[in-house]
């Protein structure tokens, strides 16, 4: 009995992993507070969970001859009209790009250079992230030798 706990236990576990499920943490902040600017008081501004984000996001805006930067997830960013239609398409751990422009009077320009999205998914806080995958050959090999255990010692 106990071990058809454990299995069901390891298979949920296993579809879990499965879906591809990631585990994004990122800091939150603008440059309007204080403590985040270039840098961030990594004390004052901890990790936050994103949910379905893949990447954290470091939006730098130098319009209005003042610089102002944002930090949050890509999933809360998208949530904004502005940083939808902004954000570039293109996004890998390690980019700046300039964002795009949706000018209808300018159509030959095609980005603007005063505001940048940087990505990056490498590490919890770098405007961070840490994906966690996990290799279904080791999860059924532990859990194989997990159920020898407990039914060698029953």
């Amino acid at each position: 009995m106990e071990s058809s706990y454990v299995l069901l236990a390891i298979l949920s576990l296993l579809a879990y992993f499965k879906e591809g499920n990631s585990f994004v943490f990122c800091r939150k902040c603008y440059s309007s507070m204080g403590g985040c600017g270039e840098t961030v008081d990594w004390i004052m501004y901890g990790w936050r969970y994103c949910g379905n984000s893949e990447f954290c996001v470091k939006v730098i805006d130098k319009s209005h001859g003042d610089t102002r930067i944002i930090r949050d997830c890509e999933e809360n960013l998208m949530k904004s009209t502005r940083h939808r239609l902004q954000m570039p398409v293109l996004k890998r751990h390690g980019y700046c790009l300039d964002a795009r422009l949706n000018n209808p009077y300018q159509p030959l320009k095609m980005t603007n250079s005063d505001i940048k999205y940087c990505f990056c998914n490498e590490y919890p806080g770098c405007n961070s992230a840490v994906k966690q995958d996990i290799n279904i050959l080791s999860l059924v090999l532990i859990s194989s030798l997990a159920l020898f255990f407990i039914q060698k010692f029953n």
